[in-house]
């Protein structure tokens, strides 16, 4: 039924390997004319399963066309998306290492540092600690372990603010969970905070900044309780909470706590909407909830933002248009300000896991952490 109104495009990446843009409307995604399908809760949409072709309306148009996009690079649902990747987009392997428990070395962070035109990114060696944090020069995608002196136990999410890049590090049964801030050149951290009225933190997962919130400096951060359920932590001696954090008073106010696994954070460009990705393995459905600030500097009115429909939404950034992108399991979703969803940067065809927990924006590149590899996309447009 849809097939007239599908747009594929082939580019030439290098000898071996090529992308492709399917573009689907959004009609094929909320009715299906086989008589009978399923989708497996691991698999994307474009695997989904006819089981009675025989008596499927169209020769089993539906089957086809999601066929086509089992290979693809991009799958769009609007205009919009196709203008943000281009024509010829060129997703560029930047490293690869072998997949395995002890190597999926691109997974969380995801910060440009313009003082070095770099982006910092951490690892995912768990239940293996690790310190290991690296940099790709963007120059010459050159990848870099850094030496980050005193060391940061398990980092985890990283941003930049202002100079520094602050660094989330979820501890372990000895070192305190903490937010250190790191030197960009010297590469030397501080605690910029590890207590709240003397409990230790949870575990830090993600930070971001604000500067219009009550004319204020404001560090945000979730602090799920995933370093427990990881069984490298302590036992929590409080609930999964967000976290405020004033930068010139020091002090730090839990501002949401009922978010079952808060994860990744952002905000929109007037920072007058809080974005926090919900990552509860325990839910049918994996949540990105809105809040709006009030007078008060406080996050209020949650609602339903964006639902993923396979895996976990983790990593969330927001661009110069108020676009939301979130790593989720599909791959990386861009949404616009309302949710509503304009294409898919799919993962399927980035890692043997499938993966992509994080990434970074830059002015006009993406750059994509998928697990054992690491891949850049320039884009046409500036979208930061």
């Amino acid at each position: 039924m849809f097939l007239q109104l599908i747009v594929i495009t082939f580019v030439l990446t290098n000898a071996n390997a090529l992308n492709k843009i399917v573009t689907f409307p959004f009609s094929i995604t909320s009715r299906l004319d086989s008589a009978s399908f399923y989708r497996y809760k691991n698999q994307s949409f474009c695997f989904t399963t006819f089981t009675d072709t025989a008596n499927s309306k169209n020769d089993s148009s539906d089957q086809n066309e999601l066929a086509i996009a089992q290979d693809a690079s991009f799958l769009s649902y609007s205009a919009e998306f196709l203008s943000i990747i281009g024509s010829n987009p060129d997703l560029k392997l930047i490293q690869e290492q072998p997949a395995s428990a002890e190597t999926q070395f691109a997974h969380e962070g995801g910060a440009y540092i313009p003082e070095t035109n770099e982006v910092w990114f951490t690892a995912n060696q768990l239940p293996k600690q690790n310190t290991n944090i690296y940099s790709i020069n963007l120059k010459t995608n050159q990848i870099t372990q850094l030496n980050i002196q005193p060391p940061i136990i398990t980092p985890n999410g990283v941003n930049y603010f202002k100079g520094y890049v602050y660094v989330c590090s979820q501890g372990n049964t000895t070192t305190p969970a903490a937010i250190y801030a790191v030197n960009p050149t010297t590469h030397s951290s501080r605690i910029v905070v590890n207590s709240w009225f003397g409990y230790r933190l949870n575990s830090p997962n993600d930070v971001t900044f604000t500067t219009k919130v009550l004319g204020k400096k404001f560090m945000w951060f979730t602090d799920p309780q995933i370093a427990f359920m990881q069984k490298f932590s302590g036992v929590p001696q409080y609930r999964s909470t967000v976290f405020r954090y004033d930068m010139m008073t020091s002090e730090l106010r839990p501002v949401i706590t009922d978010i079952i696994i808060p994860n990744g954070i952002a905000f929109n460009q007037e920072e007058n909407v809080l974005y926090v990705t919900d990552t509860s393995p325990d839910t049918d459905t994996a949540i990105v909830y809105a809040y709006d600030v009030n007078k008060d500097g406080l996050p209020i009115n949650r609602r339903v933002f964006s639902v993923s429909s396979i895996g976990l939404p983790d990593g969330i950034r927001v661009d110069r248009n108020d676009r939301v992108w979130i790593a989720e399991g599909d791959g990386i979703n861009v949404r616009d300000r309302t949710g509503a969803l304009l294409g898919v940067i799919l993962s399927h065809g980035l890692s043997l896991a499938g993966v992509i927990s994080n990434f970074a924006l830059t002015k006009n590149t993406v750059v994509i952490l998928a697990q054992e590899t690491v891949w850049r996309l320039d884009l046409p447009v500036d979208v930061l």
